[in-house]
């Protein structure tokens, strides 16, 4: 594929995602249960929150339950639904378990929408770019005409011992952990992230590094479904 081509490709996702997950992803957040949702931990404190939320290889480990749901081979968070509060500052650490390579647009290498446009990755010093192996990206926009404008985008760093550890034997790796379809590497690659949320209202996010077979480009299957790489940020 060429790079003007791969580019095309990557930005008719936003647009064409933007849309189908505004329906889907409105009507799921106010239906799905408090308890399967992604909160502060601690509970905000003066206009503090501090919220972790996982990426996984398979769809095990997550909401979708012990059986993986409908689709157990499909990478996906662990949450779908994201409840933050209104006009406070978020500090989000987010965990990848999965693999990666490189996008297909280089605009989801760059940190976007955060305090300084800024992320640490794999508790470094706080940088505006990545430039080596992506896993998966965590984009988040407005549903028009529903909240504040915010828009949020920040690459993954891909984890080094998935492919390992899933090819090993259960147990035969001290880098590895029994989980999912069989191992998951014990320890995860990180990036965490400041941003202040603005006035209440319900967002979309989604994963802009193409991770889901199916369609040209590999925006199919997992990426295309509410629920595996794509969500929505209840802001309240």
């Amino acid at each position: 594929m060429t790079r003007s081509r791969s580019i095309g490709v990557a930005l008719a996702s936003i647009i064409l995602g933007s849309g189908l997950l505004a329906a889907a992803g409105f009507a799921l957040a106010s239906a799905e249960p408090s308890s399967k949702a992604a909160t502060c931990e601690p509970p905000a404190v003066m206009g503090q929150c501090h919220i972790t939320i996982s990426a996984y290889p398979d769809s095990l480990a997550g909401m979708h339950g012990a059986n993986g749901g409908a689709h157990p081979d499909w990478v996906s968070y662990a949450n779908r639904n994201i409840i933050l509060p209104a006009n406070s500052l978020i500090t989000m650490t987010i965990n990848n378990y999965d693999g990666g390579a490189s996008p297909n647009n280089d605009y989801f290498r760059k940190v976007v929408g955060t305090i300084g446009n800024t992320a640490s990755f794999n508790g470094g010093a706080p940088s505006s770019y990545w430039s080596q192996d992506m896993g998966h990206t965590f984009t988040m926009r407005g549903i028009p005409d529903n909240q504040p404008n915010l828009f949020i985008s920040v690459p993954l760093p891909a984890n080094p011992d998935v492919d390992t550890c899933a090819a090993a034997a259960i147990g035969s790796l001290p880098q590895c952990a029994a989980q999912g379809m069989g191992n998951y590497p014990k320890s995860p690659s990180t990036v965490t992230f400041t941003f202040r949320t603005k006035g209440k209202g319900v967002y979309q996010w989604n994963c802009e590094y193409p991770c889901g077979g199916s369609r040209e480009g590999q925006f199919g299957y997992a990426m295309s479904t509410f629920g595996y790489m794509s969500g929505t940020v209840t802001v309240e």
